[in-house]
């Protein structure tokens, strides 16, 4: 899922809201039809641990991922299939993203499961208890499919640090930005407007989230002390 279907809507007023956290199969069901269908979101990680669990209950009733939030609708979504079915109708365009045969849900998942698998349970686990509500939303430019982005992705759920998400498929009109912002088209890439620090390759974000944001580092305790 890394080309952008065609024909969709224009790109919703204000930015679609995701509760989901990066080992959960049926969260990277709808990542990857948010992907194709070339829409950004505002990512909360609810990794196993993470104090944001709280909130997701409060809004929705029950702690369960993934949770989409659409403020342009009104819409409030458990259950992934009920998700995708939703961002289809509302956003598709004239295509339907997601498998271009008709897959049964049970395929979907056992597939998406064995991807997240591979991975050992990474993105799983909350790695720290720290609040983060002093922190202006990191921005990560995005593609799921990308084994690159995964691994970036894998450390802010860990880190429980919330982003936006901005998909760049290809075919995105969103490349054109990425490229004139960082000086090519290649992802990942982070900008982290708490520190005005914006980089390309995984390893070098990874290491840098964990030093700014890290359970042991003096940026994490910063941050969590605002």
């Amino acid at each position: 899922f890394s080309r952008v279907i065609e024909g969709r809507p224009a790109e919703p007023a204000q930015v679609l809201e995701l509760y989901d956290f990066e080992g959960c199969p049926y969260c990277r069901k709808v990542r990857e039809v948010l992907t194709e269908l070339d829409l950004d979101y505002r990512a909360h990680p609810v990794a196993h641990g993470s104090p944001r669990r709280e909130e997701l209950v409060r809004l929705g009733g029950k702690m369960q991922a993934p949770y989409l939030v659409d403020k342009n609708t009104n819409t409030r979504l458990y259950e992934s299939d009920d998700i995708i079915a939703y961002l289809n109708e509302r956003y598709g365009g004239a295509r339907r993203a997601g498998w271009w045969l008709p897959v049964p849900s049970l395929l979907d998942n056992v597939n998406s499961g064995i991807a997240s698998a591979i991975r050992l349970g990474r993105g799983s686990r909350c790695r720290t208890r720290s609040p983060r509500d002093g922190l202006k939303p990191l921005t990560l430019y995005n593609m799921e499919g990308s084994p690159f982005c995964r691994k970036v992705r894998e450390t802010l759920s860990e880190l429980d640090v919330q982003h936006l998400v901005r998909n760049v498929p290809k075919g995105s009109p969103k490349r054109a930005e990425l490229e004139k912002r960082g000086g090519k088209v290649q992802v990942p890439y982070l900008v982290d407007p708490n520190t005005g620090r914006e980089m390309y390759e995984s390893d070098d974000i990874v290491a840098y989230l964990e030093a700014e944001y890290g359970a042991r580092s003096q940026g994490g305790r910063r941050h969590a002390a605002q």
